[in-house]
C-alpha cells in the first residue's frame, strides 16, 4: 500500500507528460510532423506555431487547417485562428467550432447582429449547435432586453437546455421577476448548474434579502469542501459585514456565453472521467485522455470574459496534466486572490514547481497563500505534504495540526484527509500511537472513504498487529474500490504477514498490474516472489523497484534485499 492523497478538488494525481523542443528543417511535411509530434505531446504552443507554418506553405491541405485552428483556439490566440476558421468554414469543411468561433469574434468585438446571425445558422455538431443557441440567446437578451432573451431560451429543439436554468435565472433578475429568478436558481443548483450555480444563486439570496436562506444555503455549501467551502465562507463573510455580492446581477452577452463554454468544457471533462471509471471498474486498461478540446472551450471562454475564474483555472488545470507548467502558471497567476478559485490555483501552482522539482519554490507559493489566508486549509494540508516528501516531518506535523485545530465541531465529512495527512508524517517519526490515534479518528469520521479504511488496515498489517479486524477494514476498502492498485497491495500484503503467500502472490499480482509505477507495490511483488522460492523474479522486481525512485528509507531497504535477499522466516 502507497499512501496518497490528492487535495486537489479535481481529485486526481496529474499525470504529467514530457515536453520537446524540436527543430527540424523549413518544409511543408517538417512542419506538418513536428507540428504531430508537438500535439502528441500536449505541446499545445508548439503544435499551433508548427501546423500554422505547415498552412503557409501548402495552404489547400484541409486536414493542415484544420489542426492548425484548433490548436491556435487551444493555445488561447482566438484571434489568430480565425484566417483558418474561415477557410474551413469557406470551403463548408467545418461548421462546428470553427464556425462557432467566428461567431463568438464577432460577439467580442461587439458585431451583435452579425453574431445572431451567424449562432441562428445549422451547425454540423451537435455541441456547437447547442453552444451556439446559448449564445443566441444571450445576444437576443443584449440586444433587445431580458424578456427577448428568455423567449429566446424557451426556443430551443434538439439542443442540450441543461444550462438554460442558470441562465435563465440571471435573466429574470434583470426583467425584475424575483419569484421566477428563484425558481430557475434553484433548479440551476439541483442540476447542471456547477460552480457557477452555486455561486449565483448565494449571490441572488443576499442580494434579495433572504439572509436566513442565504445563511443555512451557505451552509450546506461549507460540506462540499474545496471551492464551495471557500464560497461559502466568502458569502457568510459577506452577510456578518452586510454587503451582498453583486456577482451575476448585470450579466452581459459575453459574460453569459463564456459561463457556458465553461460549463460546457467541465462537463465534457467530467463525462470523460465518468467513462473512464466505468472502463476501469470492468477491469480495462485505460490511458489519459487528450483534453484538447475541453480547453479550446475554456480559452474561448477567457476570450470573452478575462475575469472568469473558474475557466482560467481549468486552462491551467489542463495544461499541468499536460505538463506545460509555464502555461499552467501564467493561467493560475491571473486569478484575482478574492475569487474562490484563488487557494486552489495556488496549490496547482505548487504542484508545477514541484514536478520540475522546485520543491523549494513550492513552499514558499503554499507559504504565501497560508499568509494571505490563513483559513486555507487545503493549502496547509498540502503544505504538510511537501514538508514529508522533503523527510521534514515535524513541521509536516505542525502544519497538519495547524488545520486540524482548526477544524469546526463536528468537523466535517472531508476532514479524514487531515488526520490521514498528519498520520503519514508520525508514522515516518516513528510515533505509532499518535498516528494510530489519528487513523481511527479518520474512519470514524469517514467509515466509508476507502482510503482512510484502507491506511489504518495496512498499518495494523505492515506490524503484524489486529490483523483480523485489518482484514476486514482492508477488504471493505477493495469492495468500494476494487481497481485502487494501492488498496488490492494492502490486501496482498495482510496476507503476506500472516504468512500466507500463495494468497498474497494472486493480490500483489493483481496490484502490480493496476500499477506498474509503484514503487511499494513492486517491492512486495519481489518479496512474496522470494518467499515463494521465485528468486530470480524477486531481484528483478525489486530492481525495477529502485528505478522508480523509491524514498531513502525504501531505497535502503531494497539495496538491502538485493545484496542479501529477505531474512529467513524465524521458526516459532
Amino acid at each position: 500500500m502507497t499512501f496518497r492523497l490528492s487535495i486537489s478538488a479535481i481529485g486526481a494525481a496529474m499525470a504529467l507528460a514530457s515536453c520537446a523542443t524540436i527543430e527540424t528543417p523549413r518544409t511543408s511535411a517538417g512542419d506538418y510532423l513536428t507540428g504531430r509530434l508537438a500535439a502528441g505531446l500536449n505541446d499545445v504552443d508548439a503544435a499551433a506555431r508548427r501546423y500554422g507554418a505547415a498552412v503557409a506553405l501548402n495552404p489547400d491541405d484541409i486536414d493542415i487547417v484544420r489542426s492548425a485552428f484548433l490548436f491556435h483556439v487551444a493555445a488561447g490566440d482566438v484571434e489568430g485562428s480565425a484566417p483558418y476558421a474561415r477557410k474551413l468554414v469557406a470551403q463548408d469543411e467545418d461548421r462546428g467550432l470553427a464556425a462557432l468561433t467566428l461567431t463568438l469574434i464577432d460577439l467580442k468585438h461587439g458585431e451583435l447582429d452579425s453574431a445572431r446571425d451567424q449562432a441562428r445558422g445549422e451547425f454540423s455538431e451537435p455541441l456547437a449547435q447547442s453552444i451556439a443557441f446559448i449564445a443566441g440567446a444571450w445576444i437576443e437578451s443584449e440586444i433587445a432586453g431580458p424578456a427577448a432573451g428568455l423567449s429566446a431560451f424557451d426556443l430551443g429543439e434538439e439542443v442540450f437546455t441543461g444550462f438554460n436554468p442558470t441562465f435563465k435565472a440571471m435573466l429574470f433578475e434583470r426583467k425584475g421577476d424575483f419569484d421566477a429568478a428563484s425558481a430557475a436558481h434553484q433548479i440551476s443548483v439541483a442540476s447542471f448548474g456547477g460552480p457557477i450555480g452555486r455561486a449565483a444563486y448565494g449571490a441572488f439570496l443576499e442580494r434579495h434579502g433572504e439572509t436566513g436562506a442565504a445563511r443555512d444555503y451557505y451552509a450546506q455549501l461549507k460540506k462540499e469542501g474545496g471551492a464551495s467551502r471557500r464560497l461559502a465562507n466568502a458569502g457568510l463573510g459577506r452577510l456578518e459585514k452586510g454587503r451582498a455580492s453583486k456577482a451575476y446581477e448585470n450579466v452581459s452577452a459575453r459574460q453569459g456565453v463564456a459561463m457556458a463554454l465553461y460549463l460546457f468544457a467541465g462537463n465534457l471533462i467530467q463525462q470523460s472521467a465518468e467513462e473512464m471509471q466505468r472502463a476501469a471498474d470492468a477491469g480495462f486498461r485505460v490511458s489519459e485522455r487528450p483534453f484538447n478540446l475541453p480547453l479550446a472551450l475554456s480559452e474561448l471562454a477567457v476570450y470573452l470574459d478575462p475575469d472568469l475564474a473558474e475557466a482560467r483555472r481549468l486552462i491551467g488545470s489542463i495544461q499541468n496534466i499536460y505538463g506545460n507548467f509555464d502555461a499552467a502558471r501564467e493561467a493560475f497567476a491571473a486569478i484575482s486572490p478574492a475569487s474562490p478559485e484563488f487557494e486552489q490555483a495556488q496549490i496547482e501552482i505548487a504542484n508545477s514547481l514541484a514536478a520540475e522539482k522546485r520543491d523549494e519554490e513550492a513552499i514558499k507559493t503554499l507559504k504565501s497563500a497560508i499568509k494571505r489566508d490563513p483559513r486555507a486549509e487545503d493549502a496547509r494540508l498540502t503544505l504538510a505534504g511537501y514538508y514529508a516528501a522533503a523527510n521534514r516531518f515535524e513541521e509536516a506535523v505542525k502544519e497538519a495540526s495547524r488545520a486540524i485545530d482548526r477544524l469546526e465541531v463536528p468537523p466535517p465529512a472531508d476532514a479524514w484527509r487531515h488526520y490521514i495527512t498528519r498520520a503519514d508524517a508520525l508514522i515516518s517519526l516513528d510515533r505509532f500511537a499518535d498516528a494510530e490515534r489519528d487513523l481511527k479518528k479518520a474512519v470514524e469520521i469517514a467509515p466509508e472513504e476507502p482510503i482512510a479504511l484502507n491506511y489504518l488496515g495496512y498499518s495494523w498489517a505492515e506490524r503484524g498487529v489486529n490483523l483480523e479486524e485489518a482484514f476486514a477494514l482492508i477488504e471493505k476498502a477493495v469492495a468500494l474500490r476494487p481497481q485502487s492498485g494501492a488498496i488490492v497491495d494492502s490486501l496482498g500484503w495482510a496476507h503476506f504477514q500472516r504468512g500466507d503467500y500463495d494468497e498474497a502472490l494472486i493480490h500483489l499480482e493483481q496490484a502490480a498490474a493496476l500499477e506498474p509505477a509503484d514503487p511499494t507495490v513492486t517491492e512486495h511483488l519481489g518479496d512474496v516472489y522470494w518467499r515463494v522460492g521465485r528468486e530470480t523474479e524477486a531481484r528483478f522486481q525489486w530492481e525495477r523497484a529502485l528505478e522508480l525512485e523509491p524514498g531513502e528509507r525504501a531505497r535502503a531497504g531494497l539495496e538491502k534485499k538485493l545484496k542479501s535477499g529477505l531474512d529467513p522466516i524465524e521458526k516459532k
